[in-house]
């Protein structure tokens, strides 16, 4: 009876690999108890996941470190830790200031927008998103001071006027 959970397990898995790897999903950390941590920063961790030959992306909810979300689930470790410092650079001001982001809907959009547009800094990204309580984390605040040396205007204006 084990083996044909961990064969339904196992196909669930390739069939969601195979339909989307970036797709998010809420999990429980604990089942990722037995994946080896290849990297940590703050909530994000990247896992081999043995049991799917996977390497996947979680990130532990701040408010209850039970559960967390999946962000991606990538067959080869170079993508997962292309994938996972993009995140890992962009992803800290929206979990350490709005709870609106912890929700699977808003994860997905935030997550793909970091994918599609990864030159976009997290001020572009709040703005986008329009998740405001944002703008008060010391990254966002710090952002519109700095020119954009390449376009040789100021970021706000970028935002507000994206070519």
């Amino acid at each position: 009876m084990q083996f044909f959970g961990r064969l339904v397990n196992t196909l669930s898995s390739v069939t969601t690999l195979f339909s989307n790897p970036f797709r998010v999903k809420e999990v429980a950390v604990v089942d990722y108890v037995s994946s080896a941590r290849v990297r940590e920063e703050g909530q994000l961790i990247l896992l081999q996941n043995v049991s799917s030959r996977t390497w996947d992306c979680i990130l532990v909810n701040p408010r209850n470190p039970q559960s967390g979300f999946r962000l991606f689930q990538l067959e080869t470790e170079a993508d997962a830790l292309v994938n996972f410092q993009q995140y890992s650079s962009q992803l800290p001001p929206f979990y350490e200031s709005s709870n609106h982001i912890l929700h699977v809907e808003v994860l997905q959009q935030l997550t793909d927008l970091i994918r599609n547009h990864p030159s976009w800094s997290v001020a572009h990204l709040a703005v986008e998103l329009g998740i405001r309580e944002c703008f008060h984390h010391s990254r966002i605040i710090r952002w519109p001071r700095n020119a954009d040396q390449s376009q040789k205007e100021q970021p706000v204006i970028a935002i507000l006027y994206p070519s």
